[in-house]
């Protein structure tokens, strides 16, 4: 991946990331009310966080860290390298795995869940994205 693919996805991720700040989640209810405000919702957290593993993969093999296993590897790997704060796996691994549920277990999906993703968690996506844009060459 060149420096202006990195930052081109970085740019899509901040996209993203506005995009699903103005899905409505004033409530729960609110969220609830349309179905669209799920289906946005779910497809740009997908793509969001897709951007974070692909970016985050390409900098582990930038930095000669190996070959991670998992997206969760990857944050490892990261981390033992002093790239990212400590506690960096345990914080954005989460979300990662969130990832995984979307595209593998969709029909158990809790529009609770991501309802509670919008209000709570687009800034730890937000903060990924800044560190990465730190490691990633300009």
């Amino acid at each position: 991946m060149s420096p202006e693919q990195v930052q081109a996805k970085l740019a899509l991720l901040a996209d993203t990331l506005a995009r699903l700040d103005a899905i409505e989640h004033s409530s729960l209810e609110a969220f609830r009310a349309d179905d669209r405000n799920a289906d946005a919702a779910l497809r740009r957290l997908q793509v969001g966080i897709q951007i974070l593993i692909d970016v985050g993969g390409h900098l582990v093999s930038r930095l000669g860290l190996g070959v991670p296993d998992s997206s969760h590897d990857l944050l490892e790997r990261l981390e033992r390298a002093g790239k990212l704060p400590p506690g960096s796996t345990a914080k954005y691994g989460r979300i990662f795995a969130f990832r995984n549920r979307i595209v593998h277990l969709y029909d158990r999906v809790d529009d609770a869940v991501v309802f509670g993703i919008l209000c709570q968690d687009l800034g730890d996506l937000a903060e990924l994205g800044r560190l990465y844009a730190e490691l990633a060459p300009a």
